[in-house]
């Protein structure tokens, strides 16, 4: 995880040098220009990229701290929350463009947005959290589909959907499948739940993050040792624990 958290800072820090080498070439450019309206243009983008690229580092000092599990205040935990959403993205590009693996900046995006909501010290009961699982989750050779109704599984104990639904049932919580991202969206509306609990792989978690505005969304990487998309796992007692963490108020 750390080798993790390091590839991500330095993809953060070579989204400011990209900035800064454009605040330096439009400096050059403006001073080697006669033209007023292409000066005006060019001291504008290297007010932006400088503004920006102090605005980034920032955020670095920020998350280092928080990848390092230290406590940071209600304003820079503000304050990350919302420029995640705009970095993210460019992060992902960069990641691309030099071919590093995409997952690895998904995972430590989706350890980052756990953290700082685990800092926000959130409070629901438990008929508020919203457990939403792949249905890759379920064996594959099982005739009992659970996408319509996690009712239909027969708690055979083959796959950890039988866990799943006894922590269920011990909290009261809300357990659904979701095929996808629509299909997800479409429960979360229905069920209006304060607090989620998402598995899923590195891509579906970050893209579900990023769609779900103003409900706290916890990401569990699902582990998948046959491989994407079928016969995946999940630490049923790290879900637990995050159940624990949003009803300890109550208790």
């Amino acid at each position: 995880m750390k080798k993790n958290n390091n590839i991500f800072i330095a993809m953060l820090f070579l989204l400011v040098l990209l900035l800064v080498s454009i605040a330096f070439l439009s400096v050059y450019l403006v001073k080697s220009s006669n033209f007023v309206l292409y000066k005006m243009v060019l001291n504008i983008i290297l007010i932006v990229a400088t503004f920006v690229s102090i605005l980034i580092f920032i955020n670095i000092i920020i998350i280092i701290k928080l990848l390092n599990g230290k406590n940071i205040s209600s304003i820079s935990r503000k304050w990350v929350q919302f420029s995640l959403r705009f970095i993210y993205p460019n992060i992902i590009n960069l990641s691309r463009l030099f071919r590093f693996d995409k997952d690895i900046i998904r995972s430590v995006f989706s350890e980052l947005n756990n953290r700082l909501i685990m800092l926000s010290s959130i409070h629901v009961s438990p008929e508020e959290i919203l457990i939403l699982l792949p249905h890759c989750l379920q064996k594959s050779s099982c005739p009992h589909k659970i996408t319509n109704h996690i009712k239909n599984c027969k708690r055979c104990g083959f796959c950890d959907i039988d866990n799943l639904i006894a922590l269920k049932e011990k909290y009261g919580t809300k357990l659904f499948v979701a095929t996808g991202g629509t299909l997800a969206r479409k429960i979360i509306k229905e069920i209006k739940p304060k607090a989620i609990i998402a598995v899923a792989c590195e891509r579906d978690l970050s893209s579900g993050i990023l769609d779900v505005r103003g409900i706290p969304v916890i990401g569990v990487l699902n582990e998948r040792p046959e491989g994407p998309c079928v016969n995946t796992h999940v630490n049923v007692q790290k879900i637990e624990e995050i159940i624990q963490c949003f009803i300890a108020e109550g208790e």
